[in-house]
């Protein structure tokens, strides 16, 4: 991977011994996706797609639990605010869109775990 934020980046071809390594745009290197071209789009959009699908999973699994709101929080707080705020240190939220997108998804937890499916829950009222 070529790592660079001009326009037109330089061809460059690596060898390992005899043999060329192919060339990626992007790697997932514990558990951060890293592109060529250092933006953290495509890191956003994996950890909010692999957020939602869990949330979709607790959904299914806890929907008709009888108990309280906690279970559904205590859910939220330890499968999927993880997800959202792991290696954030590194990342930190670049763009406007990277942040509403991962505010969509804490929004639909929030509301998940309220049963208030209004647009206005938010997620601070999930957290007090």
């Amino acid at each position: 991977m070529n790592i660079s934020r001009k326009r037109e980046r330089p061809t460059l071809q690596y060898k390992l011994g005899d043999e060329h390594l192919s060339a990626v745009e992007s790697f997932t290197y514990l558990g951060v996706t890293i592109s060529s071209d250092l933006r953290w789009r495509e890191h956003v959009h994996n950890i909010s797609a692999k957020a939602t699908r869990v949330l979709h999973f607790i959904r299914h699994n806890i929907y008709h639990y009888t108990g309280t709101s906690e279970v559904k929080a205590l859910a939220y707080t330890s499968l999927i605010r993880p997800l959202v705020e792991y290696a954030a240190a590194a990342w930190d939220l670049y763009t406007a869109r990277d942040s509403h997108q991962l505010d969509k998804v804490q929004r639909r937890a929030a509301r998940f775990v309220k049963r208030d499916y209004r647009q206005t829950t938010s997620v601070s009222e999930l957290i007090s």
